[in-house]
């Protein structure tokens, strides 16, 4: 009888690059691993669709339809403190003055096709943080912001990019960095999300797999320097930047960052984006 496949969701971007480039060697040992590469609403579309067995997927996806999921314990993509640098809302004023804008201009901001939690927690800051008033709430493809006169999400690599060198004339907003200027706990952005009815022989490797990223977690701070110096990076950013960029992810879902998560659901049911609260289920390793 074949070996079934533990199919495992990567996100396309540097925020899991340290995790998987670690985790590679660990996979390739053992057989039938797949995985499979996306942004994060691709990832939540896939386990939803059966595609994928576990992906670090959206943590707002998690809390808007947690039956038949459950989550991997003490790991997330979340903000190791603030900012992120890489879930930014980019803007042709600051937000003090985005009210105003909007009033004189189309009363339309884009949210990224590319990110569920990210458009959920502008939505919650715009609201409950800034005070601004209600808008048009519009979708767009990851990178087609900036060729707008909108504010606009956006998230992963490019959003980085425009972080380490802003566009001109646009302002950066840090949603990580206001999320805990908002309520004083660090943002989770994604947790490893699992697709129950794996299977005995597939749950044993998905323990081995979860057994390797909490050990590649625990030491990983040691191994960063080494790993931006001599590892596969984007031609795109230096080392330095790279190292802290990571520096500022954190891969914990410690009590702070569960208790960030359920606060962030809350507002999100006030909010009319979740009909209730789920509560944190998690999956057996």
């Amino acid at each position: 009888m074949p070996h079934p496949t533990l199919r495992i969701g990567r996100i396309a971007y540097l925020n899991v690059w340290p995790l998987f480039t670690l985790l590679a060697p660990v996979i390739a040992a053992i057989p039938g691993v797949d995985c499979v590469s996306g942004h994060p609403s691709e990832l939540n579309a896939a386990l939803g669709r059966g595609e994928i067995d576990v992906a670090p997927a959206s943590a707002f996806a998690y809390l808007a339809n947690p039956e038949g999921f459950a989550l991997l314990p003490d790991l997330s993509i979340s903000a190791a403190v603030a900012p992120i640098q890489s879930v930014l809302l980019v803007s042709p004023v600051p937000v003090d003055e985005l009210g105003e804008y909007l009033r004189r201009t189309e009363n339309t901001v884009l949210l990224s096709q590319a990110s569920a939690s990210s458009n959920a927690l502008l939505q919650v800051l715009w609201r409950f943080h800034w005070k601004l008033p209600e808008v048009a709430w519009t979708m767009t493809a990851p990178g087609t912001g900036l060729a707008t006169d909108r504010p606009f999400v956006e998230i992963g690599d490019t959003a980085l990019s425009y972080y380490l060198d802003p566009p001109a004339n646009r302002h950066i907003i840090d949603l990580g960095e206001a999320w805990h200027a908002f309520t004083g706990l660090p943002f989770v952005f994604a947790a490893w999300i699992v697709r129950e009815g794996l299977g005995r022989t597939r749950e044993r490797v998905l323990s081995e797999v979860w057994r390797s990223l909490m050990d590649i977690k625990a030491g990983l701070a040691h191994r960063l320097e080494a790993l931006v110096e001599n590892g596969a990076r984007p031609d795109w950013i230096g080392a330095v930047a790279l190292a802290d960029y990571l520096r500022g992810v954190s891969y914990d879902l410690g009590p702070d960052r569960q208790a960030s998560l359920l606060l962030f659901g809350h507002h999100c049911r006030e909010l009319g984006l979740l009909d209730a609260v789920p509560g944190l289920r998690w999956q057996a390793v």
